[in-house]
């Protein structure tokens, strides 16, 4: 039996095995789960139908795949995978598209899924979302400005302050700064930016993963966390106050730390590194953090966004269209993440579903 690491949710230790079901905390509630398709051209199909099939996920919450139905029975008949389950279809015609083959029609019904399924959560017809990849490039070809589902969703969703969180177990990593050129990051650094940051961060732990009182790393943005500014300034002028200010708030942050040496140790309390202790490292930028992250991750992460008025979790990866229809998908992050939404969505409800 696995143990529960402090305020981990117990849903994401597992990632199913034959007869896993899980602990949860929700007392009895089962949570309704809207789960996009992703783009119809690339793994995402797949790898939600393998999830929706697994018996763990199917006795633990309610799933609702939003996406195109016909795209999915085509899927579902090229992998022999059963769609045993309800299906929002959004209603873009010409989303069924060749696997690998990304199409303006298949980016389009893979983001209005991303719409519906928000407001379904907005609604009360769901008490969280889970989304497959899309393709940023299609979706942009299709006329809609888009940079990922974070910022999409924070701006549908009227949200100023979002964050992008990765977790696997009690590894838990987020970002200061998101999808932005590298040559941008450190002009988009601010004292307010971090320190907003470390409080949204703070506030999800706590709220979302049952963490009272979170310690948080904060990296510094150059190597070496800047060598006392013989490497760089951002630490001393930016970062340094930024974590003073949010201690001053009632938040616990260290900082900052070497990102090359400070996720060693985080996660696992029973062994040594500068991470260990801590409850989760914010990083300045999108690889900094990321990169680590998948390493250790092995293809089981599960991308949060907090900030949200909704709970929205996603696959760790990308579209992989060139792996797409091969049938040999691993499915592995689609279903901790759905695993990892139904804990915070029993956490958030405080008994309001039966």
């Amino acid at each position: 039996m696995y143990g529960t690491p402090r305020g981990q949710p117990e849903l994401a230790l597992f990632f199913g095995g034959e007869g896993e079901t899980g602990g949860g905390s929700g007392g009895g509630i089962r949570p309704r789960i809207a789960v996009t398709m992703g783009d119809p051209a690339s793994i995402g199909p797949e790898v939600v139908l393998r999830a929706i099939g697994e018996p763990a996920l199917r006795a633990l919450f309610d799933l609702t795949v939003v996406g195109s139905s016909k795209a999915l029975e085509a899927w579902s008949a090229r992998l022999e995978l059963p769609l045993d389950a309800e299906v929002v279809d959004p209603g873009i015609e010409g989303a069924v598209a060749e696997p690998g083959r990304p199409t303006v029609a298949g980016a389009r019904a893979a983001l209005e899924a991303v719409v519906r399924a928000a407001g379904m959560c907005r609604a009360g017809e769901a008490d969280a979302m889970v989304t497959a990849p899309v393709s940023k490039a299609a979706i942009v070809e299709a006329g809609q400005p888009f940079t990922g589902h974070t910022e999409f969703l924070a701006e549908l969703l009227g949200s100023e302050n979002v964050l992008m969180l990765f977790v696997q177990g009690a590894y838990r990593v987020g970002l200061a700064t998101t999808h932005l050129p590298l040559s941008e990051v450190a002009s988009a650094l601010s004292e307010k930016l971090v320190t907003d940051k470390l409080a949204l961060l703070a506030r999800g732990l706590a709220d979302r993963f049952g963490i009272a009182t979170p310690r948080i790393a904060v990296t510094g943005l150059n190597p070496h966390a800047g060598e006392s500014g013989r490497l760089g300034e951002e630490e001393e002028r930016i970062i340094a106050p930024a974590i003073a200010a949010a201690t001053r708030m009632g938040i616990d942050a260290e900082g900052p730390f070497p990102a090359d040496s400070i996720y060693r140790g985080l996660g696992e309390p029973d062994r040594a590194g500068p991470g260990a202790g801590f409850d989760a490292v914010l990083a300045m930028y999108h690889d900094q953090g990321t990169i680590p992250f998948k390493l250790l991750a092995c293809g089981r992460g599960v991308n949060v966004t907090l900030g949200l008025p909704i709970v929205r979790t996603s696959v760790d990866h990308g579209t992989a269209f060139d792996r797409a229809g091969r049938g040999d998908a691993d499915a592995g992050s689609m279903i901790a993440a759905v695993r990892l939404a139904g804990e915070m969505a029993q956490r958030s409800a405080g008994g309001r579903r039966g």
